[in-house]
């Protein structure tokens, strides 16, 4: 492991999940990802609270058990971390309408805030990631609840992507304000700490 994954916090999103965008084959009706009954193929996604790496990020993959929350479904939230001096923030997430633009709050512990751009792509449009995104989890199609919908035929790929945001503020992370956008949907976040901050792999 390098120094740089040494450094990655793994946060605990589990008290935050509000919404349910993962079904299995044996039962495509749980969960709704998109308000039109559409999920995820709990097949094509990493095994419940395993740890995922995408370009040398960490994440801790949600449970996809069925009935389960699994994701964040951005309404206004504030998400505390452990207060630290962080370089980057890492989003594992995708838009379930149209490519979405938002700004998110970094709060700092000398009470200073930054604002800082967040851009996720639709769900479906793997080949052209409007963001700069990186392919996290590449799917076989959706979840319909009546089937399973492949989709290369129609050269459209679904999937998580990964999301970079740099932090330029060497103060005190505190926590984290999220707009009002539920098209928005976060399933896994890290931080990476600055070299010689005192980050843990994982905050519970």
């Amino acid at each position: 492991m390098n120094d740089a994954q040494d450094r990655h916090l793994m946060l605990d999103l589990l008290p935050h999940f509000n919404n349910d965008g993962i079904s299995s084959d044996a039962d495509r009706t749980d969960g709704d990802f998109t308000g039109h009954g559409n999920t995820y193929p709990e097949e094509d996604l990493p095994e419940s609270d395993s740890v995922l790496e995408c370009e040398g990020v960490v994440f801790r993959f949600p449970d996809k058990g069925n009935g389960l929350n699994n994701n964040i479904s951005l309404e206004g939230q504030r998400i505390g971390v452990p207060e630290n001096r962080y370089d980057s923030l890492f989003f594992l997430g995708a838009s379930s309408g149209y490519s979405v633009e938002e700004t998110i709050r970094l709060g700092y512990a000398d009470g200073r805030y930054e604002d800082a751009f967040l851009g996720l792509s639709s769900w479906r449009l793997c080949h052209n990631l409007k963001y700069g995104e990186q392919v996290a989890v590449k799917c076989s199609g959706y979840h319909f609840p009546s089937q399973h919908v492949y989709t290369e035929r129609i050269d459209v790929d679904y999937g998580i992507w990964m999301q970079h945001i740099p932090i330029g503020n060497d103060s005190h992370l505190t926590h984290i304000e999220f707009p009002d956008n539920p098209d928005l949907h976060i399933f896994a976040i890290t931080l990476r700490g600055l070299p010689g901050s005192n980050s843990e792999r994982e905050a519970v």
